[in-house]
């Protein structure tokens, strides 16, 4: 049995994803479990537990299993493709309902509290936000036609790689959760190319020449992407204010 922490916890996939966000809080203490990382710190006086744990499903649900305390709630936290063509860069979507394709007999819904205090948190930070279905695929879903057959299944505003495991995981702990994700990179987006490419890129700038429409692939969406997180500290901050003020009794 987890022993009981009253603390809210937001688990995001990646360190750049977290980084900003870190940077409001009082950092007390990094400890490595496993795949993923736990930060305990204050924010305002209140403790609140942020985890980074890795991309993909699997690295997901073990962040939650290696918790070593039951948190008040929890909120997965990152960057989404849109499935919407209103969605744009920047742009926030809360989740209501967590899919996944690979497993259409099961879905999640999210707790109505944290909805609601995310949606107060997105008014008060001015972010724009829709509240709706949030798929999570087992591998990146880049092609416009993908994403057009996502959205047609499943009627998200938005993929990721990872809510939909953390949802089921924390049914499992029996503590509250929903996602926050910022839309990194819109619809009709071109898919991004692959890995090897850009890294063939930074080893050799001589090929950079012959193989401009990668990088320069690379180099929007990653413009975008660091965009895109900038605009999360100011939601979760609020959120976390918001918690503060009417949540502490919730969960």
């Amino acid at each position: 049995m987890k022993r009981e922490n009253r603390a809210p916890c937001f688990v995001f996939p990646m360190g750049m994803e977290a980084a900003p966000f870190l940077r409001r809080l009082e950092v007390l203490s990094r400890e490595r479990r496993g795949k993923s990382t736990y930060r305990r710190a204050f924010f305002e006086g209140s403790r609140v537990l942020v985890v980074r744990c890795g991309i993909g499903p699997s690295r997901a649900a073990s962040s939650i299993r290696n918790l070593d305390e039951r948190p008040a709630w929890i909120v997965g936290v990152g960057t989404a493709g849109a499935l919407e063509d209103a969605l744009r860069v920047g742009h926030m979507v809360i989740s209501s309902t967590l899919v996944c394709p690979e497993e259409s007999a099961r879905s999640y819904q999210s707790d109505p509290l944290i909805i609601e205090t995310l949606c107060q948190a997105c008014e008060r930070a001015h972010a724009t936000y829709r509240v709706g279905t949030i798929a999570s695929a087992s591998r990146p879903v880049f092609h416009r036609r993908d994403r057009d057959e996502l959205r047609r299944k499943t009627a998200a505003l938005a993929v990721d790689m990872e809510s939909y495991w953390l949802a089921q995981e924390a049914e499992r702990l029996g503590v509250p959760f929903a996602a926050l994700r910022v839309i990194s990179d819109d619809i009709d987006a071109p898919p991004l190319p692959e890995y090897a490419d850009w890294r063939s890129l930074l080893r050799s700038p001589l090929n950079l020449i012959a193989r401009i429409r990668p990088y320069l692939r690379w180099r929007t969406f990653l413009r975008d992407f660091r965009a895109a997180i900038e605009e999360l500290p100011p939601v979760l901050v609020e959120a976390l204010r918001c918690w503060n003020r009417y949540g502490s009794s919730g969960g």
